[in-house]
């Protein structure tokens, strides 16, 4: 399935780990793998993420969302499969 957010090109980082630009100069990862399909990610941010047919986090269009709601989203994740880091690769969460 292709992103909807089309801000920056999905990077390969050798498994599922997918980027894109978030609110404030953020950017905001998701690890596929990691992802169990629990969904607070989306009930807290629909903006930013939604829920997969195969149960995987997958982009809105985290940029769209708030900062606050993207930073709940990620602290709610059972599985840390969001992190949020800053423009310049400085890892922020978790």
């Amino acid at each position: 399935m292709a992103p909807l957010w089309g801000h920056r090109e999905e990077a390969d980082f050798g498994g599922t780990l997918l980027a894109a630009d978030g609110p404030d100069d953020l950017v905001v990862l998701i690890d596929r793998d990691a992802c169990i399909g629990a969904g607070d990610c989306a009930a807290l941010a629909p903006r930013a993420f939604a829920i997969d047919a195969n149960r995987k986090v997958r982009f809105v269009d985290p940029s769209l969302e708030s900062r606050d709601r993207v930073w709940d989203a990620a602290r709610r994740c059972p599985t840390d499969a969001i992190l949020i880091e800053r423009a310049d690769g400085t890892a922020l969460y978790p």
